[in-house]
């Protein structure tokens, strides 16, 4: 019985330790699309894990954030702050300003609207939520959801998520009255760049990502199979 138990052991031991994007304690391995990360062992995903988390959430874009414990060591540098699951395919990853307030759902593909006069654009869906700049009476804006139960629009400019307009400042363009009924309701994601650097065992590994809150954590998103991953 003893013999049986430890070839059990054994066994499962060589499950957990395979190629997975699932750490130690069920928590994601954030070095999955590394090379190296299948060979991680589990001490040192439990000493990324909590780096990732703060680079991802609180970190300055470009300034790394090292760790590192035993054969393994690293380097998160944070990126560009993106918005997913608010387009037809909720993979499409919008760029956006860093700090506005996402924790909302939103009545989708609004599409482009004018403004009826200067505008103040927030970081809140809310009168009183800071005001990052005033936009100029006139100006299109590219309506991304409106917020439910509110009356703000989430707005892009040049394809990026720049903040909220109230809905009284801002018209559907003329010609597009039709086009424009909006679409459903999606929960927005909070999403970010990412660059890492590994080394394991003297060798070292580097490469890029994305990674969203979609409700549930901070998960890497599938990488494109056509793109690289190695950083030059």
């Amino acid at each position: 019985m003893k013999k049986i138990a430890l070839l059990a052991a054994l066994l499962l031991s060589a499950c957990t330790s395979g190629p997975s994007i699932i750490g130690g304690a069920g928590r994601p391995n954030y070095a999955a699309d590394s090379r190296l990360g299948p060979r991680l062992p589990g001490s040192a995903q439990e000493a990324l894990y909590p780096v990732f988390l703060g680079a991802m959430e609180r970190g300055r874009k470009g300034v790394g954030q090292s760790w590192g414990t035993g054969p393994a060591n690293g380097t998160v540098v944070p990126g560009d702050y993106r918005i997913g699951n608010l387009k037809p395919d909720p993979r499409t990853l919008l760029p956006a300003d860093p700090g506005l307030d996402l924790g909302y759902s939103f009545e989708t593909e609004l599409g482009l609207h004018a403004l009826t006069g200067n505008a103040n654009l927030r970081a809140g869906p809310a009168a009183d939520a800071r005001i990052l700049a005033t936009l100029e009476g006139g100006a299109a804006v590219d309506v991304v959801g409106k917020t439910v139960g509110r009356p703000f629009y989430l707005v892009a400019i040049g394809g990026r998520v720049k903040g909220y307009v109230h809905e009284s400042l801002a018209k559907k363009a003329p010609g597009t009255e039709l086009e424009l009924a909006g679409g459903p309701v999606r929960r927005a994601a909070l999403c970010r760049d990412y660059s890492q650097t590994l080394t394991l065992f003297g060798d070292t590994d580097r490469w890029a990502g994305v990674a969203c809150d979609r409700g549930d954590g901070w998960r890497l998103e599938p990488r494109d199979p056509t793109q690289p991953n190695i950083l030059g």
